[in-house]
């Protein structure tokens, strides 16, 4: 009788440690974040089979190791549907570079910024040639049309809004970069505006020694950009807090140089122009 007391009391021991370990385990539990990124470019983020790479694969997966609070699972689609999801909340994080909206931002939540781009002219040699968007407006320039939806778009647009001499704007749906620049290596038009980045990985293409490129015509910070809910609210703080040391500590810099051919760190005036409208 005493013997099976003793197997029973240890029974209910083994129960209720087994209890406290589930309940432990569960208390440390990684929260799952959702992740979306457009696919296809090599400098930014683009799927591999050892998972995202490029600027921005190399970005999350720092993060990935520095929160393990956090598991960040990625999942490529196109660019319409990074979108889609994130609004919808299927997603609840998006790898996609974007600079300042203020509609996107009064939309999604938002980091720091995680990088610095620079925004260059690209124009075809023998042709007009542009180191300004004043230059692109007085020489009367014909510009590869820009998505609305696209960052690029406001820069221009906000250009027009305060000058005199206005760039012609016309709106598109997507196209790559590399499509666009065909067009202006092709005489179709004048002039595009892109990040460096956009010129370099065609420079040494057919197209690409046809085309000429701008010094820096200004500095833009991308953000990350996350669905609105209390779970992805605290993941913002906790993004932040990491964003900044990443910051501090040099490795935004150290990805920059690996990945967009130039430390864009460096330039002039990027300590004022890095993570300019986090707070707008």
């Amino acid at each position: 009788m005493k013997l099976q007391k003793l197997f029973n009391r240890l029974a209910v021991v083994g129960l209720l440690s087994t209890v406290l370990l589930s309940s432990a385990t569960a208390a440390h539990a990684a929260t799952t974040v959702n992740v979306a990124a457009p696919n296809g470019n090599s400098t930014y983020i683009v799927n591999t089979d050892h998972g995202p790479a490029g600027y921005y694969g190399d970005l999350i997966k720092k993060m990935d190791k520095d929160m393990p609070q956090y598991k960040f699972k990625t999942t490529f689609t196109s660019q319409n549907a990074v979108f889609s999801g994130l609004q919808s909340g299927k997603y609840d994080l998006a790898l996609n570079n974007s600079w300042y909206n203020k509609q996107r931002f009064s939309t999604y939540y938002h980091t720091r910024a995680v990088g610095l781009d620079d925004l260059r002219l690209v124009y075809r040699k023998g042709g007009k040639k542009a180191a300004s968007l004043n230059e692109v407006a007085k020489k009367k320039m014909k510009l590869v049309p820009v998505p609305t939806d696209d960052a690029r778009y406001s820069v221009v647009s906000d250009y027009n809004k305060s000058h005199k001499d206005k760039v012609k704007l016309k709106a598109i749906g997507d196209q790559s970069s590399a499509d666009a620049l065909k067009e202006v290596a092709s005489g179709k038009y004048d002039v595009a505006i892109y990040p460096y980045p956009a010129y370099k990985q065609i420079e040494h293409t057919k197209e690409g020694k046809k085309l000429a490129v701008s010094k820096s015509i200004g500095q833009r910070s991308p953000y990350l950009l996350l669905h609105k809910s209390a779970k992805n609210k605290k993941l913002t703080r906790d993004l932040n807090k990491e964003i900044e040391h990443l910051y501090k500590t040099g490795y935004l810099e150290k990805i920059t140089e690996k990945y967009l051919y130039e430390n864009t760190f460096a330039l002039p005036n990027a300590k004022k122009n890095y993570n300019a409208e986090f707070n707008k």
